[in-house]
């Protein structure tokens, strides 16, 4: 082998180790830089607020819509054709008060006959009694006429009460928002004619969470308020709480709401209802928007030595934006406020604000 060769040969070996090399380390460059970066220990930069004391006030706002406490349907308690009928809508009428009447000509008509017909059954029987003593005639014409004359009193007794229930009876003191029939139209027994609603009295019904229902009391007081009627303030009481709650955890509550003064409440009419208690309290409280699920399932992240740690808590009351923390928290613990869907617990954090 010529020396000339053999340079060839150890310069080819040598490019080859260069190249070999070359293409090891920019593949090690690669697999590094594809490696995926750990985040771990890089602080997440979060905002911060301090759980703190401060006055809470025991009312308690919530939407009602308005519903009539009396109201009720002007019925006929017999049939026939109504001869009079004294409402219009808006008529305003009392509880037993006489609004019309149904026409008996008929009925007393036939009374009158039924009572003539009572009076000759009599006689028959009181002569068939005398005869019967006589031997004259037999115990069955006896019965025979007794029977008869029983049957005629039934009668009469029927149509009296027919012709008692002539007139048409308000069952409620209210208005008339409704009228179904016109005088001199046909009703049968228990046919509607009128429909009235009392809104002297309304009802508020309400549905108030778990957190808050052992407060409410009967007789407790509430004021009532509606846009429709700025300015305007009405007074409520509670008449009743239901002892069983719904699957959302929430009790139904009901007031009874003054009208008097005017009458201005309508039913039907959307109000806000706001309970009052007396006390105000300084209450442990944290901004809603540092809880992690909201209320149903409350947590939060407070800071140890820089690392985000979750914290199980249970909240009461709302205050605007603020809510009342029970127990998990202390007086004095910083909760973080923002990034929450970026923490988890354990990370490193960052507060890039003071406190309050």
């Amino acid at each position: 082998m010529t020396g000339k060769r053999i340079i060839t040969i150890v310069v080819a070996v040598i490019v080859v180790g260069i190249i070999f090399l070359t293409l090891t380390k920019n593949k090690k460059k690669l697999d590094e830089d594809k490696k995926p970066e750990d985040r771990s220990k890089i602080a997440v930069n979060v905002l911060t607020d301090t759980v703190r004391k401060q006055p809470l006030s025991n009312t308690l706002q919530l939407p009602a819509t308005l519903i009539a406490k009396d109201e009720g349907t002007i019925t006929a308690e017999t049939s026939g054709r109504i001869d009079v009928l004294h409402i219009e809508l808006g008529s305003y009428v009392n509880k037993g008060q006489v609004v019309g009447h149904i026409d008996m000509t008929e009925n007393k008509i036939k009374l009158s006959s039924t009572e003539l017909s009572i009076s000759k059954l009599e006689r028959d029987y009181e002569r068939n009694k005398v005869l019967l003593q006589g031997n004259a005639t037999n115990a069955n014409a006896v019965n025979d006429a007794r029977y008869d004359l029983d049957s005629k009193k039934l009668e009469a007794d029927q149509l009296r009460a027919t012709i008692s229930k002539a007139n048409i009876i308000s069952p409620v003191s209210g208005t008339i928002i409704e009228k179904k029939v016109l005088a001199s139209e046909y009703v049968s027994t228990g046919g509607a004619i009128a429909s009235v609603v009392n809104t002297t009295t309304l009802k508020a019904r309400i549905y108030v969470p778990e957190s808050r229902i052992m407060a409410i009391k009967a007789g407790q007081k509430a004021v009532i308020t509606t846009e429709s009627l700025p300015g305007k303030v009405f007074h409520g009481t509670v008449a009743f709480i239901s002892p069983k709650g719904d699957d959302n955890h929430n009790f139904t509550v009901e007031l009874v709401v003054d009208n008097t003064n005017g009458h201005l409440l309508k039913a039907g009419l959307y109000v806000k209802a706001t309970l009052m208690e007396n006390e105000i309290v300084n209450a442990l409280q944290i901004p809603k928007i540092a809880l992690a699920e909201g209320v149903k399932n409350p947590y939060v992240y407070t800071i140890v030595n820089n690392k985000a740690v979750a914290v199980k808590i249970t909240v009461g009351r709302e205050n605007n934006d603020m809510i009342e923390v029970l127990s998990g928290l202390s007086e004095g613990q910083v909760v973080i406020t923002s990034g929450l869907i970026n923490i988890v617990s354990g990370n490193n954090v960052h507060a890039i604000n003071k406190s309050k």
